[in-house]
């Protein structure tokens, strides 16, 4: 038996009361917590510090991992969308899986253990079957014509069962308002709620969508030129993109990603749903330079998680440095409640919290120490 103790444990939902020790098991599965009075002292490990889960990435991408230090920051979120376009194929696979290995191994050292991944094709499979981190894999659909959302969604069925037949976790996501259509979601979220498993999709990221929502001119015009797409048959509906589709949401964890430019009413337009709000400050601040309202957000505590992004739109997969992008933006959350994000939340919002997020009896959820200082969250050491 491990018996590990610091200044204060943390559980994944608040912090342990009193003298306390977390009990691992000589596989370093986790035991127990107990009472530091019933362990003999010289038995006891002591750090300086909060003891608590491995972090839960609630939202990652994987595939661009190549794309590290090669998209311009601030460009806005259409041109950083043409960038990738532009970008993402102009690699070998070698490079891709190497891109996707190191990323894998950057997050692991930063003390991840679970991942919500985007994926739009197969190439991850292998590293994530090798890996030491739990990947959720989202398998990403782009079509915003509602008449080409069955033949898509079919494709996207074969690729969510080669992910499947593979051993991993997986569900189906569409990418963005502005890239899927209402038909298309409608049928993604349908089957995540019959196969019970999470929704995921970009929401508000750029005040461009806000725009191409209330048909006002907006930067996705040029990108849909730039694909050769013609829209002239799309209709705005003169309300935000959360509003012309959030009623399709069914009442399953639903990740809504980013929510840069969300608003009040937004939020208060799904509060019958089972939202999880995933914040991705670091690529917020690197594409759009701009970061949520996060005052906002004060009444849904539990149902707020974090994610990195891309190495594409941040300089480093670290859910610790999101963290502290968040606490200089805003005195809303409590500590208890940031290290939530960073835990038990965001293994609720990907449906892991049975082995994830929180220390399970039998299982191995990581166990990270870290320290409050200064106003900023440091992470110490990855523990297990």
């Amino acid at each position: 038996m491990h018996f590990i103790a610091a200044d204060t444990i943390f559980n994944g939902k608040s912090f342990l009361p009193g003298q306390q020790v977390v009990v691992l098991n000589n596989d370093f599965t986790f035991n127990s917590i107990a009472d530091e009075s019933l362990v003999e002292a010289s038995a006891i490990q002591r750090f300086e510090g909060i003891l608590c889960p491995g972090f839960v990435n609630a939202h990652c991408h994987l595939e661009l991992s190549h794309l590290k230090n090669k998209i311009p920051k601030h460009t806005g979120l259409p041109n950083f969308a043409l960038e990738i376009i532009n970008n993402r194929n102009n690699a070998s696979e070698s490079d891709l899986l190497e891109g996707m290995a190191i990323a894998d191994h950057e997050m692991f050292e930063n003390g991840i253990v679970a991942v919500g991944d985007i994926s739009n094709v197969g190439l991850s499979i292998e590293t994530k079957k090798r890996s030491k981190i739990f990947y959720h894999t989202f398998v990403e659909l782009i079509g915003l014509a509602p008449e080409r959302s069955e033949l898509i969604f079919k494709n996207g069925l074969e690729l969510f069962h080669q992910f499947k037949n593979s051993g991993l976790s997986a569900s189906l996501a569409p990418h963005a308002p502005y890239s899927s259509s209402k038909a298309l979601i409608e049928k993604i979220a349908v089957f995540n709620s019959e196969h019970e498993v999470s929704f995921s999709i970009h929401n508000q990221e750029s005040e461009d969508e806000t725009r191409f929502f209330m048909g006002q001119k907006n930067g996705f015009e040029k990108l849909y030129e730039f694909l050769n797409l013609d829209i002239s048959w799309f209709k705005a509906p003169g309300s935000s993109s959360l509003q012309n589709y959030g009623h399709l949401l069914k009442n399953k964890p639903s990740v809504l990603v980013h929510n840069t430019f969300t608003q009040k009413q937004d939020i208060d337009f799904v509060n019958d749903k089972q939202i999880y709000w995933c914040f991705c400050p670091e690529a917020n601040l690197y594409i759009e330079n701009n970061l949520p309202d996060y005052s906002l957000f004060g009444n849904y505590k539990t149902k707020l998680c974090v994610g990195t992004d891309s190495s594409a739109s941040n300089s480093q997969l670290n859910l610790v440095e999101e963290i502290n992008v968040i606490l200089n933006a805003t005195s809303t959350f409590s500590q208890e409640e940031l290290l939530a994000m960073l835990t038990f939340n965001g293994a609720k919002a990907l449906g892991i919290d049975a082995s994830y997020g929180q220390f399970v009896p039998g299982k191995n959820s990581g166990l990270n120490l870290v320290q409050f200082k200064n106003n900023q969250l440091h992470f110490i050491k990855k523990l297990v």
